[in-house]
């Protein structure tokens, strides 16, 4: 009778010549297997049961239990997985130092950035929406005038904008629109080494809308053309931050030029009413795109980018900035009525408004050349420095006072709202300027929502 060979189980570590003498092989504890099960546990359960420590320690409410609290739909468990995330101690204070870590190592910019040439920094949606081209909208838009469930992104874009535009008009005001480049859009061959010389092989998807709006009778300021033009005649200055999202001054200056000449040319522009002056003043700034990849404690080992400005004052020496005492990102020129309103995002808030004094520093401010009055040079640097914006340039440039309302982000929907909760900031309104970065014709906040005004007073 033939012996029976006992066959050990896979996860059993067996001599081979217990196996050759026929005897069976002696069980052995399963350790391995078992430190790798405790491991994998810890790394579930680690980091919630820490952070549940961490909040009972600080004597604050343990936040996974606000999954109880609310009914569980779409949007509740959205709010509930981003405050998880706001509140986690290991998103605060480990994520940013290993993205650090990989990005003075490996040069990983993570998620919201891509590396480009010569140190240059892209935000990564500016990328997406250049590269990307116009596609369905699978959802439409929560509005019930611009919602069209088989149009796409530009589509939306276009009723929205149609739909504002009417609404102004019954209100006889004007409305100009200027969609602004993302950096890829001008300096193409600063992210890719194949794009043409001074990027004159890249084509924006902007350029549709544009002819879409042109179709449509919406007026626009094409910038693209200016910049390009600027670019063309070698102009050593750039328009763009080199690690940041934004222009530089000298972009918002263009730009403000540009929308200046366009309403001088439909007759749209204000009376020159009051006598603005500026005067120089150099900032050094800590680019935003940095900031987005969690590497700010790293940023005053990063080369910072210095660039020249120009704060804009009137005669009384008074700044185009908002106070606090005002709506956050909204600003009324004191002392009558204005007949210029400007809404956009961003790149209007730069320079102009208040900004983090993470992202820099005021260099230098000049001497006020019309009569030595100093009062700004004694501003906040938390301002860097104020005043010195696309409106402060606009209204330089026409001489005339203006109001605005800014959103970072939010120039596709946000402003608008927040048009429709103030509307006495329409009263003596003439013109509106619509100004947005072409990455929210894809990417905006919110989308393109259709935003009511209220009914105008008398009817």
């Amino acid at each position: 009778m033939s012996q029976r060979r006992t066959v050990p189980r896979t996860s059993e570590v067996v001599d081979p010549r217990l196996l050759e003498s026929g005897h069976p092989a002696p069980r052995r504890p399963l350790s391995s297997e078992v430190a790798l099960m405790v491991c994998f546990l810890m790394i579930i359960f680690g980091v919630p049961i820490s952070q549940i420590c961490i909040q009972l320690g600080h004597g604050q409410r343990v936040q996974f239990t606000d999954i109880f609290r609310y009914a569980p739909s779409e949007r509740n468990l959205r709010q509930f997985e981003q405050g998880l995330k706001d509140e986690s101690w290991f998103e605060q204070r480990l994520r940013p130092l290993t993205q650090h870590l990989l990005f003075r190592m490996l040069g990983d910019t993570g998620s919201k950035a891509d590396m480009g040439r010569n140190g240059w920094l892209f935000y990564r949606p500016d990328v997406r929406y250049v590269v990307e081209p116009d596609r369905p909208d699978p959802g439409g838009s929560e509005g019930d005038w611009v919602q069209a469930p088989e149009g796409t992104y530009q589509d939306n874009v276009v009723r929205a904008i149609v739909r504002f535009r009417d609404q102004l008009r019954e209100r006889n005001i004007e409305l100009l629109v200027m969609p602004v480049p993302g950096k890829p859009s001008i300096y193409p061959e600063m992210m890719w080494r194949t794009a043409q010389g001074e990027g004159k092989g890249l084509a924006s998807p902007t350029l549709s809308l544009m002819e879409k709006l042109h179709a449509q009778g919406v007026e626009v300021v094409d910038l693209f053309n200016r910049f390009q033009q600027v670019r063309e005649n070698a102009s050593k200055d750039h328009l763009y931050l080199a690690q940041d999202t934004h222009w530089t001054p000298e972009g918002a200056r263009l730009a403000a030029e540009s929308v200046a000449e366009k309403l001088h040319a439909l007759g749209w522009a204000p009376q020159p009413t009051v006598e603005f002056r500026s005067r120089k003043v150099r900032v050094r700034r800590y680019g935003d795109v940095l900031e987005m990849i969690q590497t700010r404690a790293s940023q005053r080992n990063v080369s910072a980018e210095e660039v020249d400005g120009d704060q804009v004052v009137d005669k009384a020496g008074r700044l185009l900035a908002s106070s606090e005492a005002e709506r956050p990102g909204t600003y009324r020129y004191p002392g009558g009525t204005v007949s210029l309103l400007v809404l956009g995002d961003s790149f209007c808030r730069i320079y102009q408004e208040r900004e983090p004094r993470s992202l820099g520093e005021i260099v230098g401010v000049s001497t006020d050349a019309a009569g030595g009055n100093s009062r700004t040079g004694g501003m906040p640097t938390r301002l860097l420095p104020g005043s010195a914006g696309f409106p402060s340039y606009l209204a330089m440039a026409l001489q005339a006072p203006l109001d605005f309302i800014v959103s970072d982000g939010g120039a596709s929907t946000d402003v608008r709202r927040s048009l429709a909760t103030d509307p006495e900031i329409l009263e003596g309104k003439n013109v509106v300027v619509w100004e947005f970065v072409e990455r929210d014709i894809q990417l905006g906040k919110a989308g393109w929502l259709d935003v009511a005004l209220p009914p105008m007073s008398g009817t």
